[in-house]
């Protein structure tokens, strides 16, 4: 048939018509089920807020008026206790759900946008799993940086890039309540990691714990970081780092080395579990150690260091070094 047949024409509007009201249902309508869904999170009396996506969901969208070709964000029931001065979960079974539990869907919006706020006594914010997407995100970081009871950021498998990263230093910079933030599996990047690194350098001094887990992060941008760490009369109160997962290798642990080699931060611990460090950047971390500085631990776990490298350590240095 031609281009113009009237009947190709007619299947075309009609796609068209569809996909233009699938648009509307996503992204404007006040849609009657997901406005209930919010508000079963009774989120004025919550303290935890924990959502996780679920590739078994059983949602169905039975009048065909939202794209579920990504998880819904579900919620999990958890209690709120406190470990060592610190804001903990305790341990659920995360690998189901309640068929009935409430759930937010990332592409409509506006159940995400005063979330944070209308949560005032919230004091744990964590998503597993969900691709929110620049909106819910957005909307989900203008109200974390003003919040003055959320302790603990924590997002995971929750796709950021250089982009949501940017939007997190915002969070970082202007909290006044923030004491951990958890953003692993969210593939930051090098350039993620230096804006994640800009937002410490105007931290106020509350954030006390960063992890930054398998997020592909290189020694590229990795000197950014150290400069927010070994700032001079810097207000960073630091005092946990992990970048297990990262494929940091031996330029890295140059980078890393001038950490542990400064006096200009409180970092006790620094967690590089798997991340490519070899014999040479084994050694060129712990000769830099010394006990006049705060670092106790320094985890090197699942690297290639080698056997006899470890008995090396555990023989001469390792019972004359507090870390």
């Amino acid at each position: 048939r031609s281009p113009g047949d009237k009947s190709i024409t007619k299947k075309r509007d009609e796609a068209k018509d569809s996909a233009e009201k699938v648009a509307e249902n996503m992204y404007y309508a006040r849609h009657k089920e997901l406005d209930a869904q919010e508000k079963r999170l009774d989120l004025e009396a919550r303290h935890v807020l924990w959502l996780r996506g679920f590739l078994g969901d059983v949602y169905a969208d039975e009048q065909e008026q939202f794209s579920v070709a990504q998880p819904l964000a579900r919620l999990i029931e958890a209690t709120f206790e406190e470990v060592d001065g610190r804001p903990r979960l305790a341990k659920h079974d995360t690998e189901t759900f309640a068929t009935d539990a409430p759930y937010l869907h990332p592409h409509a919006l506006w159940t995400w946008e005063f979330m944070v706020q209308q949560a005032r006594n919230l004091r744990v914010l964590r998503i597993e799993d969900v691709d929110l997407g620049s909106g819910p995100l957005e909307w989900l970081c203008k109200g974390l940086r003003t919040h003055s009871e959320v302790r603990l950021l924590s997002l995971v498998g929750v796709h950021l890039g250089s982009a949501g990263a940017k939007m997190v230093r915002n969070v970082i910079a202007q909290s006044k309540s923030l004491t951990e933030v958890v953003l692993d599996g969210c593939a930051l990047l090098d350039a993620g990691l230096a804006e994640i690194a800009e937002g410490l350098k105007d931290n106020g001094g509350q954030l006390e714990v960063l992890s930054l887990k398998r997020n592909m992060i290189t020694s590229k941008r990795l000197g950014k970081l150290v400069s927010a760490m070994c700032e001079k009369e810097t207000n960073l109160d630091l005092v946990d780092l992990d970048l297990s997962g990262n494929p940091l290798g031996c330029e890295g642990a140059r980078e890393l080395a001038e950490i542990i080699a400064s006096e200009d931060h409180k970092l006790r611990h620094l967690r590089l579990q798997d991340c490519l460090l070899d014999l040479a950047a084994f050694w060129r971390l712990v000769g830099k150690l010394d006990d006049s500085r705060p670092l106790s631990v320094l985890d090197l776990r699942c690297n290639p260091i080698g056997r006899g490298t470890r008995r090396c350590w555990r023989s001469q240095m390792g019972p004359t070094i507090r870390c």
